[in-house]
C-alpha cells in the first residue's frame, strides 16, 4: 500500500475542546502543527457546558472571548435547595467581582466552544483533518512516527517532533503507550437532558437535593426567546436498566423508558417539568487520573489524562488549561528559548492539578449522592438552616472569595521549580506545604478593579515572556530585569490588595503565570 509522509513539529490527536485549544495555541505561537480526528466531524451532543473565569481569560488572550460572550448565557447566581424549594441564591458574579474581568460562570455548550476554536483554526489554514484515524505510533530520540489512515486518501505517516494526545477518556493513544488509568466508577447511573420549555427551576444554576436524589440545572441558549431551554442532570432510578458507561443519543425503546423514569422523578421530587427533550443520555461518573502525563515525546491532555464528576463544571476547563499550558511549553522548546528538559514541567504542573481536582470532586460528589441516613439528615435538615447564614456571610468575607477562586480555577498554583518546593517544605514543613506564595506560581493577579484605567492582563495578548513592574520604585529594577531576559517591559501602578505592592517586579510566562518575583529592597528573588 502506498504511504505518504508529512513532517510537522507537533501532531495533535483528537479534535475535542482540548485538542482544538492546543492546536489554536500552537498556531498562535508559530508552531507548525496538524490536528487529526477519526470522527467524521464535531460532536453535537456533550455534557460539558460551564466555562470558568480562568478559561475566559485564556479565551481573551487568544482573541476569541467576544465570540464566546456573544453565544453564551451568563450564570451569575447559584440556587441551592431541597425538593421543590430553593434557598437564597449565591451571587457568583458578586463574589468574583474585582478578581477577574469575567466573574460568575459562563454557560456555553462544549460543541459551541469547539465550533469557535475550529473556526479560528480553519481561518488560519489549519483546518482539522477529520476522518483521519491513528493506527499506531513509534518513537525514537528525535520524534514520533504516526501511522494514520483517512477515509478519502492513502495511508500516511506523520513525522512529528512531539504529539499531544487529546483523544478522550478511552484514549487509544494512552492505551498504545501502556499508561495506566486507575480510579473508580460511581455505581449510580446518571441522566442528562437538554429540556425545552422548562418550568419549576429558578434562574441561574440550581442544585437541589431530595432524599437519595439530586438535581443540577444550567440555563442554556435557545434560538427561540419564548422557549426556555435548560440542561438537567440527576440520578436515574433503577440503575440496573442502564447499559452503558458513556452518553448515547436519545433513540430506542430503552432510552424512551429511561427518559420517562427521569421525567417522573423530576416532577415528583422537584416539581420540574418540560415539554420535550432535545437530547437525553445516561452515563456513569468516573474518577480517574493517568499514571503519567508523558511518555517520551507524547503528552496526554484533557480527558485522556483525567476524568471526574460534573460537580463544579471543572472537566472541560481543566482540559483546556492543560492544552494552554502544554502548547506554551512546546513553543518555548521548539523556538530554542527553553531546553527540552523544560517539558518536564508540564506533568509536574498539571498532573497535581488533576489529582487534587479528582479527589475534591470525588469527595463532594460522594457526599451529594450518598444514601446514608447521616448524609440525608444533613442535606434535608441541617443545610436548610445553615444556608441562609452562609449566603449572607460568604459574599462579604474571604471564604466566598476563596471558594470562587477554587471553582473559577483562578487559585491554581504551580511550583516553579523543585527547589521552590524544597524551600517551602523546609520553611513550613511537609504538613503545612499548603502555605504557598500568593503570586509566584499563580496566574498573574488582575489589577483592573483596584487600579482603574489599568489592565495588566492586556499585554498577555502578545503570548510572550514579559516583565511587569508595579509602582515607581520598581521601574529601574524592571528595566534591568527585562534587559537581562531580553523581553518586553510593562509598567503599572502598585496594587497591594493583589499582592503587587510598590517595588514589585515579576517575570510572567506566555501562559500568564508568574515565574519569578523581585521586590525592591528585598535581598532575594522569589521563584
Amino acid at each position: 500500500m502506498e504511504t505518504d509522509q508529512r513532517t510537522v513539529d507537533v501532531c495533535v490527536v483528537g479534535a475535542g475542546p482540548t485538542g482544538l485549544m492546543a492546536a489554536n495555541w500552537l498556531e498562535r505561537l508559530g508552531v507548525e502543527a496538524v490536528i487529526i480526528d477519526g470522527k467524521a466531524g464535531p460532536t453535537r451532543e456533550s455534557r460539558a457546558l460551564g466555562v470558568q473565569a480562568r478559561t475566559m481569560e485564556i479565551y481573551a488572550q487568544l482573541g476569541v472571548v467576544d465570540q464566546v460572550l456573544a453565544q453564551a448565557v451568563p450564570a451569575n447566581e447559584m440556587r441551592p435547595g431541597v425538593g421543590r424549594s430553593s434557598w437564597h441564591p449565591v451571587p457568583l458574579d458578586r463574589i468574583g467581582q474585582g478578581l477577574t474581568p469575567y466573574p460568575g460562570i459562563t454557560i456555553l455548550e462544549q460543541h459551541a466552544n469547539e465550533e469557535i476554536l475550529a473556526s479560528r483554526l480553519a481561518s488560519r489554514g489549519r483546518a482539522v483533518a477529520w476522518n483521519t484515524k491513528l493506527l499506531g505510533l513509534r518513537q525514537d530520540g528525535d520524534g514520533v512516527d504516526l501511522d494514520v489512515e483517512s477515509a478519502d486518501g492513502p495511508r500516511q505517516t506523520i513525522r512529528a517532533r512531539y504529539v499531544v494526545a487529546a483523544d478522550g477518556a478511552s484514549s487509544p493513544t494512552r492505551g498504545q503507550l501502556g499508561i495506566g488509568f486507575e480510579g473508580e466508577t460511581n455505581e449510580k447511573v446518571f441522566y442528562v437532558i437538554d429540556a425545552h420549555d422548562v418550568h419549576g427551576t429558578g434562574s441561574g444554576i440550581n442544585v437541589r437535593l431530595a432524599g437519595d436524589d439530586f438535581l443540577l440545572t444550567f440555563p442554556m441558549s435557545d434560538p427561540s426567546p419564548d422557549a426556555r431551554r435548560v440542561r438537567l442532570l440527576g440520578i436515574l432510578r433503577e440503575a440496573a436498566g442502564a447499559r452503558s458507561s458513556t452518553a448515547h443519543a436519545a433513540s430506542g425503546d430503552q432510552v424512551g423508558v429511561d427518559e420517562q423514569r427521569a421525567r417522573g422523578a423530576l416532577e415528583q421530587d422537584f416539581g420540574v417539568s418540560y415539554s420535550q427533550a432535545g437530547w437525553f443520555a445516561t452515563y456513569r461518573v468516573h474518577h480517574r487520573v493517568a499514571d503519567a502525563f508523558r511518555a517520551g515525546r507524547v503528552f496526554l491532555a484533557g480527558d485522556a489524562g483525567h476524568v471526574h464528576s460534573p460537580v463544579g463544571a471543572q472537566g472541560m476547563n481543566t482540559g483546556l488549561q492543560d492544552a494552554h499550558n502544554l502548547a506554551c511549553k512546546l513553543a518555548d522548546v521548539l523556538s530554542g528559548r527553553m531546553p527540552e528538559s523544560y517539558l518536564e514541567r508540564y506533568e509536574a504542573e498539571r498532573r497535581p492539578v488533576a489529582r487534587r481536582l479528582v479527589a475534591t470532586t470525588d469527595r463532594l460528589f460522594s457526599r451529594v449522592t450518598s444514601s446514608t441516613a447521616r448524609a440525608r439528615f444533613i442535606r434535608s435538615r441541617v443545610m436548610p438552616l445553615l444556608w441562609p447564614v452562609l449566603v449572607r456571610v460568604a459574599p462579604r468575607g474571604p471564604l466566598g472569595t476563596r471558594i470562587f477562586g477554587y471553582v473559577s480555577q483562578l487559585r491554581i498554583h504551580y511550583w516553579m521549580t523543585e527547589q521552590e518546593r524544597t524551600r517551602a517544605e523546609a520553611r513550613h514543613g511537609v504538613a503545612r506545604i499548603r502555605r504557598r506564595d500568593p503570586v509566584v506560581g499563580r496566574r498573574l493577579p488582575w489589577i483592573g478593579a483596584t487600579n482603574p484605567g489599568e489592565d495588566n492582563h492586556a499585554p498577555l495578548a502578545s503570548a510572550r515572556w514579559q516583565v511587569h513592574a508595579y509602582g515607581a520604585r520598581a521601574a529601574g529594577r524592571g528595566a534591568i530585569t527585562a534587559q537581562q531576559h531580553g523581553v518586553e517591559l510593562h509598567l503599572f501602578g502598585a496594587s497591594p490588595r493583589r499582592g503587587l505592592p510598590d517595588g514589585t517586579v515579576v517575570v510572567v510566562r506566555p501562559d500568564g503565570f508568574v515565574a519569578v518575583r523581585h521586590r525592591v529592597g528585598a535581598h532575594r528573588r522569589e521563584a
